[in-house]
């Protein structure tokens, strides 16, 4: 499970990574909002650790950004504001849980896995049926309406991505990195290309429910339509 960590002392930082990475979580830090925003776009993480007082921003402001893209994420606020008006505020905004510094492992430890469990995190079915569609992720085919499509590798590797994540905004990056590996160096317009391949290999449209929405400056959203 990838963890997004926003934290920017570097003593904290260190102590709650490694206590993530002892429950077999792979954990990234950011030390200011617009990092941690960059790096959210970009790996797209399944939980949120949020400091409250930044240099550049707050946690609050950080997970108002956070809701826009992924409503389902929990997000878990670490801070050494603990009076009943903030525990409540951050709560109210969109917060799951929190934790006011200094921390304790053992606690720690036993909030974020109780919010994993609560949002049944785990890994996706080896079959994906949307609507027409249905995903083989075993032999990596897909198939329309009960016909298989004929894609390439890359090809399918985009889809699934979109179709595992449908209804999330995924930047090219995410899309690029997914489908090519972290170290890849082409340039993001190589997604632009094979989500265009994808669209009309697939027929994603109106007509079999969904679409490919392009966001400007940003990437995609599989929308299922009614």
């Amino acid at each position: 499970m990838k963890v997004a960590l926003l934290e920017d002392d570097d003593a904290q930082a260190e102590l709650v990574i490694g206590w993530l990475q002892e429950l077999g979580y792979d954990a990234e830090r950011s030390n200011s909002c617009n990092q941690f925003i960059d790096n959210f776009h970009r790996t797209m993480p399944q939980f949120a650790v949020l400091d409250w007082e930044l240099p550049d921003g707050t946690g609050l402001e950080v997970l108002n950004i956070i809701r826009k893209i992924n409503n389902d994420i929990p997000v878990l606020f670490i801070t050494q504001r603990d009076s009943e008006e903030d525990i409540v505020t951050a709560l109210s905004k969109g917060a799951d849980d929190y934790l006011a510094k200094p921390l304790r492992q053992k606690e720690f430890s036993a909030r974020v896995q109780a919010l994993t469990r609560r949002a049944q995190i785990s890994a996706p079915p080896p079959i994906i049926e949307l609507g027409a569609y249905k995903i083989d992720k075993q032999g990596q085919h897909i198939y329309r309406d009960g016909v298989k499509v004929e894609l390439t590798q890359k090809d399918y590797d985009v889809a699934l991505c979109l179709f595992e994540n449908h209804g999330k905004a995924l930047s090219r990056e995410y899309l690029l990195k997914a489908a090519w590996g972290v170290n890849s160096s082409l340039d993001t317009r190589t997604v632009d290309v094979h989500v265009s391949r994808v669209r009309r290999a697939l027929g994603i449209n109106p007509e079999n429910g969904f679409i490919i929405k392009t966001i400007y400056r940003f990437g995609y959203r599989l929308e299922k339509l009614n």
